[in-house]
C-alpha cells in the first residue's frame, strides 16, 4: 500500500466524526499546477541562514497541516502515486477517483472526537520481524485518532490500508477532546512524536507521547504502550475549551474549543508549542508558548494574557522577515460580538499589536458556537512581507440570505485593511482557503464554507460553499451552492471544517472538496 492511496484512504475518512459530503465542484478558470505551490510555505521559511524547522517532515502533521493554516496542498493527481517506484520517491500523491467507503475505524463506537485529523509517517518507529514486514506497515501512512467512551479518551494509531489498531493508550477521564493531535521529531531520531492538548474538568493537560509499534506475524501488539508516554504537564489555571453561548451548542455538550500550533517561534530549527487558552480564574483569553523537548518542562517560555474578548481563535504563524516570526489571533465577546486582532511577538512573547479593534462586527451574543476560525497567512502582493484573512463569524440576519460572515484581509505588518466581504449567508465555524490559481507566488481566490438554520424552530440546517475573486476591488463573487442533508439533531449540518483543493480528474481545473454533516 502506497503512502499515496494511504493517504487518500484516510482522508476519505477525515471528518470521520461527521457526516463527510464530499462536495465537488470544478472551480472554472482555476489553472492548477499543485507541485510548486505545495512548498510555499518552506520556501518563506528558507529566507534565513539557520536551518528552520520543517513543517512538513511529516505528510499531515497538525490541524491544517503547516502553521500559516493557509492550506498549502501535497500536489495530487489521477496518475499519482509510486507506480514501479519505491514509496520514499513519490513526489505526486494519487487521488479519491471513486469515493467509496474502503475502511472503517472505531465502528463500535461513535466516532473519532477531533475535529480534524493528521497522518504519520512512523516507518522508523515499527519493530518488526523479516518475515511479517509486508503485513506491519511497510510502505504505509498511518491516522492517529481520538476517541472516547463513557469519558474515557484513547489515543489510537491506526493502518492507513486496512484501518487496523496498530498502537492504543488509554488517555484516561478527559473533557471530549476535538483539538487535532500533532506530530513532530522533537529529539532528532527520526521517530515522530505525538503531541496532545486537552482539558480535563480541573486542568489544562499537555502530554507527549514516543509511540513504539511491535509487529510480528500474529498482528500488531496495540496495548502495553503506557510506558511511551515521554513526559506530561498539567496546569489548573487554564482551559482550551469555554462553554459556547450557543444555545443548541451548549446543550450538545460541545465546547468553543481552541487549536494548539506547532511552529518554529525563534527560527532556531526546533518546533514550539502554541495554546490558545482561557484563564479559569479571570476568563481572560491567554497565548502561552512552551518548548519541545525530551524533558518535562517547569514553566511555558511565556504567556500573554489578553485583555478584551472572552473566547480567543486558533492561533496562526508567519514570519514577517529574514529575521522574526509572529503569532496573530483573534478574539471575540460572546455577549457584544466584538472582535479584536492581536499579533504578538514569536520569540519573546511580547504584545506587538494590543487590542486592535476589528471594524464591522455585528452585536451577536450567540457567537462562537462550535470554535472561532482563525486567521490565515497569505501572500497579496509582490512585496516579502505577508497578509492575513481574518474571520468574522456572524450572520447579522440570520437565515435571510445577503449578509453571511465576513472575510477581512490585513498586512501583517500593519493594521492596514486590503479587502473586505460578506458570504451570501450563514455563520462560519471554519478559516477560509485561500488558492494560488495561477502559480505565481500570489493568492487570488478565496473559497469558504459557512452553515445556517432554515427555520427558527427546528434544527435543520443547510451549509453553503463558495469561491470569491480577491483581486478584485471589491472582491466578486465567482459562484456559491447550498449543501443539504435534511433534518438533524442539535449538533447536525455544521460546516465546522475548511475546504481542501486538488485537481481530481486531470483537466486542470482545481476541485473543492467540502467536509459537511
Amino acid at each position: 500500500m502506497s503512502p499515496a492511496h494511504a493517504l487518500n484512504k484516510w482522508r476519505e475518512r477525515k471528518a470521520i466524526a461527521l457526516v463527510i459530503l464530499l462536495f465537488l465542484t470544478p472551480l472554472t478558470g482555476f489553472i492548477s499546477n499543485i507541485e510548486n505551490d505545495t512548498f510555499a510555505d518552506k520556501e518563506v521559511i528558507s529566507y534565513t541562514s539557520a536551518n528552520p524547522w520543517d513543517s512538513i517532515a511529516q505528510p499531515w502533521g497538525q490541524y491544517s497541516r503547516v502553521p500559516t493554516h493557509n492550506g498549502t496542498m501535497p500536489p495530487h493527481g489521477p496518475d499519482g502515486g509510486p507506480g514501479q517506484d519505491s514509496v520514499e520517491n513519490v513526489t505526486n500523491f494519487g487521488i479519491i477517483d471513486s469515493p467509496i467507503v474502503n475502511w472503517v475505524a472505531l465502528d463500535d463506537l461513535d466516532g473519532a472526537d477531533t475535529y480534524g485529523s493528521i497522518i504519520g509517517d512512523f516507518s522508523a518507529s515499527i519493530v518488526s520481524t523479516p518475515a511479517a514486514i509486508e503485513r506491519c506497515g511497510y510502505g504505509e501512512l498511518f491516522a492517529v485518532i481520538i476517541s472516547s467512551e463513557s469519558g474515557s479518551s484513547t489515543l489510537s494509531i491506526v493502518t492507513g490500508d486496512d484501518a487496523k489498531i496498530a498502537w492504543q493508550v488509554d488517555i484516561g477521564q478527559t473533557e471530549t477532546i476535538r483539538s487535532t493531535p500533532m506530530l513532530t521529531d522533537i529529539n532528532g531520531d527520526e521517530k515522530p512524536e505525538i503531541i496532545l492538548v486537552y482539558d480535563t474538568d480541573s486542568s489544562l493537560e499537555i502530554e507527549v507521547w514516543s509511540p513504539e509499534l511491535s509487529c510480528s506475524e500474529s498482528g500488531w501488539v496495540k496495548s502495553g504502550h503506557e510506558n511511551e508516554k515521554l513526559w506530561s504537564m498539567s496546569d489548573s489555571d487554564y482551559s482550551i475549551g469555554i462553554n459556547s453561548p450557543h444555545f443548541a451548542t451548549s446543550q450538545s455538550n460541545h465546547k468553543s474549543v481552541t487549536q494548539p500550533l506547532l511552529a518554529d517561534l525563534d527560527l532556531d530549527g526546533d518546533a514550539e508549542l502554541v495554546v490558545a487558552a482561557v484563564d479559569r480564574n479571570s476568563d481572560n483569553p491567554t497565548v502561552i508558548a512552551l518548548s519541545l523537548t525530551t524533558s518535562t518542562p517547569n514553566d511555558f517560555d511565556w504567556e500573554v494574557v489578553l485583555d478584551r474578548g472572552t473566547d480567543p481563535c486558533d492561533p496562526s504563524w508567519g514570519m514577517l522577515d529574514d529575521d522574526s516570526t509572529a503569532i496573530v489571533l483573534t478574539t471575540i465577546d460572546s455577549n457584544s460580538g466584538n472582535m479584536w486582532i492581536w499579533r504578538i511577538d514569536g520569540a519573546s512573547g511580547s504584545l506587538d499589536w494590543e487590542r486592535v479593534s476589528l471594524d464591522g462586527t455585528d452585536s451577536d451574543s450567540d457567537s462562537p458556537r462550535l470554535r472561532l476560525p482563525g486567521p490565515v497567512i497569505v501572500q497579496l502582493d509582490n512585496d516579502d512581507a505577508p497578509e492575513m484573512i481574518l474571520t468574522i463569524p456572524t450572520d447579522a440576519n440570520g437565515r435571510t440570505p445577503g449578509n453571511g460572515a465576513r472575510f477581512v484581509a490585513m498586512e501583517m505588518t500593519s493594521t492596514d485593511e486590503i479587502f473586505e466581504f460578506r458570504t451570501p449567508n450563514g455563520y462560519s465555524d471554519s478559516q477560509p482557503l485561500p488558492i494560488d490559481t495561477d502559480d505565481n507566488g500570489i493568492h487570488d481566490r478565496l473559497c469558504w464554507v459557512t452553515w445556517y438554520s432554515e427555520s427558527s424552530v427546528s434544527f435543520n440546517r443547510k451549509g453553503m460553499a463558495g469561491c470569491h475573486d480577491i483581486t478584485a476591488d471589491p472582491p466578486i463573487k465567482e459562484w456559491s451552492k447550498d449543501m443539504q442533508r435534511g433534518a438533524g439533531n442539535d449538533n447536525d449540518e455544521i460546516g465546522v471544517a475548511p475546504p481542501i483543493w486538488m485537481d481530481i480528474n486531470g483537466d486542470s481545473f482545481v476541485e473543492l472538496i467540502v467536509p459537511f454533516g
